[in-house]
């Protein structure tokens, strides 16, 4: 699901997004110091510590110690309007989330859930162009012809017994996991997407797979399906 490259460098992003967050508080902490007397190289370590606090909590999340989102948030809305200055590659502080996401899931590896805990959702993009059948309604009703991954994932499916959804937008995804109420997703999505949903949904854990732009977004994409069955066989019982 992930590589160790990846890894790095999504662990790199991640507390550098941290970092730049904290100063403002940091800064804020030393002024209001000095404000009530407090002496300068002491009002200077507590803004140290404060940036050092929110470093931890990063460090607690990245471990699996925690699983609370917020230091994730917090980095990924602060590399957001990086990326908006045009200092940053299209959809990088996306595809942080998926990995450091995905890393953390893979802590909780010992963790095993059922089948009937397990939704499988995908995006309705996977569905050739061409395709007739209307599978965002009626998924089953998909031929298996290989023209696009779907019937391939179908199969996967059936294999392990999951719950399984394509969803046509964020809203669909949202409704097909309040009324499946899963406790594991193995979603397939666009970064901006997966990104998305991943920090909507906790405390659900999620595994993210992302699909793969061969005729540009949105449009006829596909999927690599071995990754989302090494997910279930990681995941499930």
């Amino acid at each position: 699901m992930i590589n160790l490259e990846e890894v790095k460098k999504a662990g790199l992003l991640f507390h550098t997004g941290l970092l730049l967050f904290s100063v403002a508080p940091s800064l804020i902490v030393f002024l209001l110091l000095l404000a009530v007397g407090v002496e300068l190289p002491i009002s200077f370590a507590a803004g140290l510590l404060t940036i050092a606090v929110f470093q931890v909590y990063g460090l607690l999340y990245e471990k699996g110690v925690t699983d609370n989102p917020i230091p994730l948030r917090l980095s990924f809305w602060t590399l957001k309007a990086l990326q908006s200055a045009h200092t940053l590659p299209p959809h990088t502080p996306e595809k942080m989330v998926v990995t450091m996401n995905n890393r953390k899931a893979l802590s909780e590896t010992g963790r095993k859930f059922s089948s009937d805990e397990t939704l499988i959702l995908i995006p309705h993009c996977l569905q050739n162009h061409e395709c007739p059948r209307r599978l965002t309604f009626d998924p089953d009703s998909c031929e298996r012809c290989g023209k696009c991954p779907i019937g391939r994932i179908l199969e996967i499916r059936d294999r392990f017994g999951t719950h399984f959804a394509i969803a046509s937008g964020g809203t669909s995804a949202r409704r097909i996991v309040e009324k499946t109420e899963p406790l594991l997703i193995v979603a397939v999505a666009c970064p901006v997407d997966l990104s998305l949903g991943i920090l909507d949904v906790h405390p659900i854990t999620v595994v993210g797979v992302l699909n793969e732009w061969r005729n540009g977004p949105c449009f006829d994409t596909w999927v690599n399906t071995e990754e989302l069955e090494a997910a279930l066989e990681l995941f499930l019982d």
